[in-house]
């Protein structure tokens, strides 16, 4: 399995702006991150999917191992079981590389909404299952809601760059 192809500078890119995207929302000391009024779409997961979507050759997946790890360390959840649900589904994602290429905007994200939607089930089912303590489902909703409209803001320079190539 290939793991990577590409070089230090856009894993260093990766890395840096994957720990922007994890420390800002702990950043915020007014409110929490378990409120249930909070503002908080997850940035990075909207970051990852767009740059496997369009760009599968670049993508480290030890990088997302590594910060995706953080992220739950550093947000209080589950060590792990945020992160194997995402890397299966980028692995996935991954094997369908030829036909998500040249695909258009709606595609991505439809496969990012259904994606989206299958983790947080999964992850809800599995805090269920283990009897792990849950955040609040209104909670869960409205981080995924907020992250399925943060999405096009991270996918949409990609096609506006792949069409200035053309």
């Amino acid at each position: 399995m290939i793991f990577y192809q590409s070089n230090y500078l856009i894993h260093i890119f990766v890395l840096s702006l994957g720990l922007i995207f994890i420390i800002i929302p702990t950043a915020s000391t007014s409110t929490g991150m378990s409120n249930t009024l909070s503002f908080y779409p997850d940035l990075f997961l909207c970051f990852i999917f767009s740059n496997i979507l369009n760009r599968p050759n670049t993508t480290n997946l030890y990088i997302i191992l590594f910060l995706m790890l953080f992220s739950d360390v550093l947000h209080m959840k589950p060590i792990g079981l945020l992160t194997i649900l995402v890397l299966t589904s980028l692995i996935i994602i991954r094997r369908f590389e030829v036909q998500l290429g040249k695909s258009p905007f709606y595609i991505h994200y439809l496969i990012f909404i259904f994606v989206i939607s299958c983790i947080q089930i999964l992850n809800i089912f599995l805090h269920q299952l283990f009897f792990i303590p849950r955040i609040n489902f209104v909670t869960i909703i409205n981080q995924t809601f907020f992250t399925l409209i943060c999405y096009p803001l991270f996918d949409i320079p990609y096609k506006l760059v792949n069409l200035k190539k053309r």
